[in-house]
């Protein structure tokens, strides 16, 4: 068991910490519990989103090449792009 001496303070209004510690009793947590859950799972979301990639140096030079060279639309890709969408909510 890892012992736990490092301390987190946050301040929130009342109505916001009477919602948390609601949700709190919901999923029969503690208060601290509840928060540190929530906070551990949006570290998950964020964290793996600002990865480094680390690649050979072939790789990379690669990678740095087709960055650099810019992208052809071949006539396919172009018919594709002029057709109308049938979905407004991809704007």
């Amino acid at each position: 068991m890892t012992m736990k001496d490092e301390r987190l303070q946050v301040r929130v209004d009342p109505a916001a910490k009477q919602t948390l510690e609601r949700a709190a009793a919901a999923t029969h947590l503690s208060l601290s519990a509840f928060v540190l859950e929530a906070a551990q799972a949006r570290v998950e979301e964020v964290l793996p989103e600002r990865s480094i990639i680390s690649l050979k140096p072939e790789a990379a030079a690669a990678f740095a090449r087709a960055l650099a060279e810019p992208g052809t639309v071949n006539t396919r890709l172009a018919a594709a792009l002029s057709r109308l969408r049938k979905f407004d909510w991809l704007d």
